[in-house]
């Protein structure tokens, strides 16, 4: 892990809302949570029940998740 000193890490504007795509439908949040990961944002925020826990190793695919500009 590096720290933001070292210029390598991504300075964020926490003023500036979150906005992505998820399912093709645009998704704003406005005060998002630093704390929070990707699957608790999809399971509690969005109610994407069925987004499931990775095993972390990659293998199979089912927990994949594509991310693009």
């Amino acid at each position: 892990v590096r720290s933001e000193t070292d210029g390598l890490l991504p300075q964020f504007d926490t003023n500036q809302p979150l906005v992505f795509f998820v399912n093709g439908k645009k998704v704003t949040d406005d005060g998002p949570d630093p704390e929070c990961t990707l699957l608790m944002y999809l399971r509690e925020k969005l109610r994407l029940c069925g987004t499931k826990l990775g095993c972390a190793e990659g293998g199979c695919g089912a927990c994949t998740v594509m991310v693009s500009k």
